[in-house]
């Protein structure tokens, strides 16, 4: 494992509330969110529809809902 790897923060399996399709997410802010496809993002049937590099908004939704729920933790949770 790399330093960069060891350093990394965790990723935690989201599933999409819609579709079922997991990714992979970690947090480091409230404003940054890195994800993951462990599939082809292909799988997600809104992809297409999107530009790219933007996030499905009923992943992003089930993201949002992982946080609060508690699955999903803010790594730097600080008010600026």
């Amino acid at each position: 494992m790399s330093r960069q790897q060891e350093d990394a923060p965790p990723m935690v399996p989201v599933a999409c509330a819609s579709c079922g399709t997991t990714v992979l997410v970690s947090k480091n802010s409230a404003a940054q969110t890195s994800i993951q496809w462990e599939v082809d993002s292909t799988a997600c049937p809104r992809r297409a529809e999107l530009a790219v590099g933007d996030t499905c908004p009923h992943l992003s939704d089930s993201i949002r809902d992982a946080v609060f729920a508690g699955d999903l933790e803010i790594l730097d949770s600080e008010l600026p």
